[in-house]
């Protein structure tokens, strides 16, 4: 690619005739073209056989990777990306795009940012759509599934400034998994309902790092067992334990209808979490939620092991962090901070161990149970607690 006196980005004419220059080509990174509206001639779609990263940013005017060779608008064109090898797919900032197809059952990292309006493929009859397959855009599904097809290789996924997607996949991923995901980015896909389907969070067993940021319509991270449609899923799903148990840092930031972050049977495998941030969320109550009405028969505690940092803060809504009658432990707790969570009942306290506790105030009737140390122990005001401090802002309680 080169510049014509003006600054203005072209494509060689001359290399559309000479497909053998890019039939050993690994890596195609193009970024800060102000002009660009193609990236190459009609007659390359097929030239790259041996691809394994592709990333495009910051095109203004890109419409296609592939020019037109007809008289026709190229919003309506369907080009299905032949990289069969392909491991490593950015396109960001590229809003006028129009999508392409891309069939990569290789690709290990994918990341999709403001790039242009595909939701007319929804209802567009594309052979391809029967397959697995990625279809780059701004879409409602980011992934289009039929039948058993796996993205298993894929590691790290970010997904940003999708402003159609409702869903990452369809109904029809049944059998579709990301049991490979390690790192999942979800920022400003503001019309995203849910994030996990029961089913596909049980094939996350190696995800690491969650991030989600902006996402306005999510009213829950993982969908809940009576909002599972029956094309969805297969058959009773309730006593399938769900799969979390490497997650590590999760951060939730300024989604204003999440209700409630995780159902509280998820706690058993987040044995590994060590960074937990939740910010700006004005409409959550709970961040472990009982999905069901069960009678809380033991008190026993409940650790969480390695979580080093917790932070809770702007969550005007917030009524507890852990369900009442549960008692939480952190050992290794590094850090904490409760900041502008005025209807917060979860009291904070340290033991003469200097572990950290936390339970939820009990309903009046039963307040008489707990000890009246507990009781003083710090519900809803400011917390900024670190074990490096001199001086502990949290009660000792033995």
């Amino acid at each position: 690619m080169e510049q014509n006196k003006h600054g203005q980005d072209i494509v060689l004419p001359e290399l559309g005739s000479q497909n053998h220059c890019w039939t050993k080509l690994k890596t195609l990174q193009i970024e800060d073209c102000q002009l660009l509206k193609y990236v190459f001639a009609n007659t390359l779609s097929q030239g790259f056989p041996l691809l394994e990263s592709l990333y495009l940013k910051n095109f203004p005017q890109l419409l296609q990777v592939f020019s037109s060779t007809e008289e026709r608008d190229v919003i309506g064109d369907h080009i299905l990306l032949n990289v069969p090898f392909l491991k490593n797919l950015e396109v960001s900032n590229c809003p006028q795009i129009s999508c392409f197809i891309v069939q990569a059952q290789l690709i290990e990292e994918l990341v999709l940012s403001n790039v242009g309006n595909s939701r007319q493929l929804c209802n567009t009859d594309v052979p391809v759509l029967n397959e697995g397959c990625i279809v780059v855009g701004n879409h409602e599904e980011v992934f289009q599934v039929q039948g058993g097809y796996s993205f298993s290789s894929i590691k790290k996924l970010k997904l940003r400034n999708l402003f159609e997607a409702r869903v990452i996949w369809n109904d029809f991923a049944q059998v579709a998994t990301l049991e490979n995901l390690t790192t999942l980015t979800l920022s400003d896909c503001k019309k995203l309902r849910y994030i996990f389907s029961p089913m596909m969070a049980r094939s996350l067993s190696h995800l690491v790092d969650l991030f989600i940021e902006g996402c306005e319509e999510i009213e829950r991270i993982i969908l809940a067992k009576d909002q599972v449609s029956s094309s969805s899923s297969n058959g009773d799903t309730s006593h399938q334990p769900k799969s979390f148990r490497n997650l590590t840092r999760i951060t939730v930031t300024n989604c204003k209808n999440l209700n409630s972050l995780f159902p509280f049977g998820l706690f058993p495998v987040l044995s590994k979490l060590e960074s937990l941030i939740v910010e700006r969320n004005s409409k959550l109550e709970q961040v472990f939620e009982l999905e069901e009405k069960v009678e809380v028969v033991a008190k026993e505690k409940m650790k969480f092991y390695n979580l080093e940092r917790l932070l809770l803060e702007e969550l005007p809504g917030l009524i507890q962090f852990c369900p009442k009658g549960y008692h939480f432990v952190f050992p290794k707790m590094m850090e904490l901070k409760v900041r502008d969570c005025p209807k917060l009942t979860t009291g904070f306290f340290i033991d003469s161990q200097a572990f950290v506790h936390c339970k939820t105030k009990l309903v009046e009737q039963d307040a008489v149970e707990e000890s009246t140390t507990v009781q003083n122990a710090i519900f809803n005001e400011n917390i900024d607690w670190s074990r490096w401090l001199r001086k502990s802002q949290l009660p000792h309680i033995t």
